[in-house]
């Protein structure tokens, strides 16, 4: 599995917080734990009590494997990035236009491009409007943003952040968080 749940801070393509600033209020309250190196972290103590799966005895392997790779299930921090990358869940995005819900026709064919710089402009083909393609609506299966959370290892729809991860994030840094389930960073 390289999917991940990703939480990131809203408006999408302003200067994002610190990721220092996001890494000590996920260290404080225990969502994360040991820094693995330069923003991976394992799962902290407090991990489950932020996040919530769904069924009723997920199986996740919390420790790196013993060849030292990374398909287990940790955080990581997304610093702030220029161009804003576009992270979509694999077979799951649909995006729509965030004025009049029309279908992005042809977006397939330019998600390449797209998943290197989310801040290109989009102009909808039914209302006229225009949009940067982070701001189209991928009904939580696809964002852009400059900087985000990324817990790994989470198939989409099978993990939710808790009402208190938000909030914590939120007035943390100031801005609006919301979340999303995209393919991994690390491939």
């Amino acid at each position: 599995m390289n999917t991940s749940l990703y939480l990131f801070p809203l408006p999408v393509l302003d200067v994002p917080p610190p990721v220092s600033d996001i890494g000590d209020l996920l260290l404080g309250c225990g969502f994360v734990g040991e820094a693995l190196e330069a923003h991976h972290y394992l799962a902290g103590p407090e991990f489950f009590r932020h996040i919530a799966f769904a069924g009723c005895s997920p199986h996740l392997q919390l420790e790196r494997p013993a060849d030292g790779g990374w398909d287990f299930c940790h955080v990581s921090l997304i610093a702030d990035r220029q161009p804003p990358p576009l992270f979509v869940a694999p077979a799951r995005s649909r995006p729509r236009c965030p004025s009049c819900r029309a279908p992005v026709p042809g977006w397939k064919e330019k998600l390449q491009v797209w998943e290197r710089d989310s801040a290109q402009l989009w102009r909808c083909h039914a209302c006229g409007e225009s949009c940067p393609v982070a701001m189209l609506d991928w009904r939580q299966y696809g964002f852009g943003a400059r900087c985000a959370v990324e817990i790994h290892q989470v198939y989409p729809g099978e993990a939710l952040p808790g009402d208190g991860l938000m909030q914590l994030l939120s007035e943390g840094t100031g801005r609006e968080w919301r979340h999303a389930w995209a393919g991994s960073s690390t491939g």
